[in-house]
Formats: C-alpha cells, structure tokens, sequence
C-alpha cells in the first residue's frame, strides 16, 4: 500500500515538473519570446516610458473542480523536506484539470520598446479583406463575419452571395441592433495598426494578412457600428472604452487575449487603463481564464494557416 502511494506522489511531482517545463515554451514565430520579473501592475510601475508589459503565460494556474485555481508562481521556490501539498496526489490527478493563464496576470519588460522601421500602411503591411475560394461562396472576409454574428438569415446585394445587404446584427460596442449591413464595419479587437507598433511589425507579410483575415477566434474579429469604431479608430483601452458599459469587462478580456495569442505588447497606460476597468466594473476574475489547450490550439491553427492570404490572392 506505501509502495503505491510512494509511485502516485511521484506521479504527481512529474506532473507537477511537466507543467513548468511546458509552460516554458515560447511561441516565437510571431514576436521573440521575452522573460522578465513576472509584475502584478501597479501606479509606480507605469511611470516608466521606457518599459512595457506582456501577458505571463509561463505562471500557469491549475482549475479545480471546485471551480478554485491553484497559482504555481508562488510555490517555484519550496523543499521538498518543508513542502505540504495543498492536495494529495489521488485529488491531484482528479481534479488538475485545465491549466489556465491569467490574463490578468503581466510580465514587466524593464527595456524600451523597439519602433517599427517602416511607418504603418494597412495595405503595404496587412493587405486586405480576402475571398477565401474554399467555402464555394465569393464572399471575403467582412462578409463572412457579418453573416456569422447575423442572428436572422442575411440577404445579398443583386442576388449573389458576394456582399451582404441586411441582417440583424448586434452592435456589442454600442450595445444596439443594426439591420443594414451598410452601418457595420468589422472592428479588428487590436486594430491593425495598434497590432503593427506591438510586434507585428516584425512579422512577414503572410502572417499580418493572416492577422488582418484571422477568424479563428470568434473576439479578433467583431460586427461594430460604424460610428463607434470610428471613434475607437487604432485606440487601446486607455484612450477607447465602448459606450455599453455592461460590455466593458468582456471587451478588456477580448483585447488581453488577442494580444495574448499573437504574443503583442501593451504599454503601462494600456495596462493600467485595463487594470482600472477591472476594478471600476468589479469584472469576475473568471472572465480572464484563458485555458493554456486552447491557447495551444489557436496557435497551431495560426502557424496551420499561414499561407491563407498567398493561396488567395
């Protein structure tokens, strides 16, 4: 019977080492992979022009069943002769069931941010909206969103499925409906130029249309009124907030794990302006759980499709 609990707690430890070393693993196609103090944000801390912030994905959380997280960061540095699980290891391989990244959680950059070399020019660096020949449709990229967050049936202009005419579409940043195609436009959740100054600069072409096209993950890419993405333009969270307060917590939580994804800085007045969100609207802490499988799975479908825009030019 000791053999056999002696051969689970071992179990659990390799578990446990696994983790750190998975989490470990940068995504370096997209931006170059940046280890710094892991920082939880505070007023001294922004004050710093010459300093930036990343989403910490290498202090992963683990989910329990009772809906509790379990953060690994704090417990790095233990002995083994002074160390007492908070479960054992039957509740361990029970109840480990997701490990998260908090998306809330930040990685403090103590360095300047590096300039793009060239000025920003969407077509130049992200090209335009494609019509993707594999869905039988000529429809491009805005067409296929609207008919994705469409909750009736669409209609099409002059009777081919190319432009979409009407619909019933939920402005989320206005928190309004909209039935006429004409006063949507598709709201990148990082714009492309807020993107390009955070990393995308460094990115080939292909990845930046495959940005610009991404709809793989439903927040990137979102059916807005035309008035509200005007006035949110390339802005971050501390210059634009949408006017739906009821949407502002699921807005900063969309916004984190896009630049969480694509491995894109934010500034200390980004961070704080999301931080002060967080708090003001007392959003739950649970919004900001970003599974690390499905963070897994976005990126492999990104490096999977990297070749989207050259294959439908």
């Amino acid at each position: 019977m000791n053999f056999v609990r002696i051969m689970k707690f071992r179990t659990w430890i390799f578990s446990l080492c696994l983790i750190t070393l998975c989490s470990s693993v940068g995504f370096a196609q997209y931006a170059t992979p940046i280890t710094e103090q892991s920082a939880e944000i505070n007023q001294s801390q922004s004050q710093s022009l010459k300093e930036f912030f990343t989403v910490d994905e290498q202090n992963l959380d683990v989910a329990m069943d009772s809906g509790q997280t379990v953060d690994y960061s704090s417990k790095v540095d233990f002995k083994f002769s002074s160390f007492i699980p908070l479960f054992g290891p039957d509740q361990f391989i029970q109840a480990a069931k997701v490990f998260i990244v908090n998306l809330l959680r930040w990685t403090l950059h103590n360095e300047e941010l590096q300039e793009p070399a060239e000025r920003y020019m969407r077509k130049l660096h992200f090209g335009r909206w494609i019509n993707d020949p594999a869905d039988d449709t000529c429809m491009n990229t805005r067409a296929r969103v609207l008919v994705r967050d469409s909750l009736g049936a669409v209609s099409f202009r002059h009777g081919r499925q190319c432009v979409v005419d009407t619909g019933l579409l939920n402005d989320p940043y206005a928190g309004v409906q909209v039935a006429t195609a004409r006063e949507i436009q598709i709201d990148h959740m990082v714009p492309l130029k807020n993107a390009y100054v955070s990393g995308a600069w460094r990115w080939d072409y292909k990845t930046r249309c495959l940005y610009a096209n991404y709809m793989g993950y439903k927040a990137h890419l979102v059916s807005a009124g035309g008035r509200e993405n005007m006035s949110k333009g390339d802005r971050a969270p501390d210059k634009y907030l949408p006017t739906n307060q009821n949407y502002r917590c699921q807005y900063i939580k969309d916004w984190l794990a896009v630049k969480l994804i694509w491995k894109l800085t934010m500034t200390p007045s980004e961070v704080d302006s999301i931080n002060q969100v967080a708090k003001s609207y007392n959003c739950d802490p649970s919004l900001f759980q970003f599974a690390k499988q499905d963070l897994d799975a976005q990126r492999d479908n990104i490096t999977a499709n990297l070749d989207f825009c050259l294959n439908n030019k």
